[in-house]
């Protein structure tokens, strides 16, 4: 090849340099400054660990940053990492976020670019799946009805739309298998909320842990110390006879051989 052919071909191979090097860096093969995401299906104490988060002078968190399409989520989210001023920058995202919204293919994949960029994993849980998805229709079913004027109090009863309970059920197995699927492989913290965040007498130690996780020092729980009251389902379910009914008829009959206290929030 002459020198002519080589020179012409000199700016293509810088831009095709350029280009690798950033692709690397939006793929998370090089490290960044500390960050990290916290993954949940809704309802599972992400809102206790946000206004910890907010109240911490080293961190920048965002809530949701993924609940609108992206072309390039990947670039996406790095762009939000570089561009924060504070020495960490953390995130939510839900399941339905990265498969639904976003419509990743391997969305595992994506959580193992994030982690192989320096991103930590924060998964938020719940092992009592009954009361999870009471939790879910209690805050976005438009059939849920309290029996009680102050729709917003603590120990209102409240009638539950038993159909609508058990498709909620199925909906969020569904995300708890998509959840395993996405973090195989994938290195994460889980906190159980029932363990973990449920009980403010129990929010330091979650809170040491946080730290030691994502090697971010005094993170401190924001919120009441005070242990709060725990109820019986049917003490605040008004149809609970017709709950129980319902349940037993379905493929959910064995959740109502837990007979544990729930906290009524």
């Amino acid at each position: 090849m002459d020198t002519k052919n080589r020179e012409g071909m000199l700016p293509k191979q810088r831009l095709a340099g350029s280009w690798l090097a950033t692709i690397q860096t939006v793929m998370g093969s090089r490290s960044h400054k500390p960050s990290f995401a916290v993954l949940d299906i809704g309802q599972s104490g992400r809102m206790h660990l946000s206004q910890w988060f907010y109240a911490h002078k080293m961190i920048t968190f965002q809530e949701d940053i993924l609940s609108q399409a992206m072309r390039f989520p990947r670039m996406g989210v790095y762009q939000r990492v570089r561009q924060c001023n504070s020495e960490v920058y953390g995130f939510s995202v839900t399941v339905e976020q990265l498969r639904q919204v976003q419509r990743m293919a391997d969305p595992n994949q994506f959580l193992r670019d994030l982690t192989r960029g320096g991103c930590r994993i924060v998964y938020l849980h719940r092992r009592d799946v009954l009361r999870h998805a009471i939790a879910t229709l209690r805050t976005y079913s438009v059939n849920f009805r309290f029996d009680t004027p102050e729709s917003i109090s603590r120990n209102g009863r409240f009638t539950v739309d038993v159909s609508e309970l058990i498709a909620c059920l199925r909906y969020l197995d569904n995300q708890r298998l998509e959840a395993n699927a996405i973090l195989h492989g994938v290195p994460h913290l889980g906190l159980v909320y029932e363990d973990d965040l449920m009980d403010p007498n129990i929010y330091q130690a979650t809170a040491a842990q946080l730290s030691k996780y994502l090697e971010i020092s005094d993170i401190r729980p924001v919120g009441s110390s005070l242990k709060l009251v725990h109820q019986k389902l049917e003490d605040i379910v008004t149809n609970y006879s017709e709950l129980c009914e319902g349940l037993e008829k379905s493929d959910y009959a064995y959740l109502m051989t837990d007979k544990r206290h729930i906290l009524t929030t």
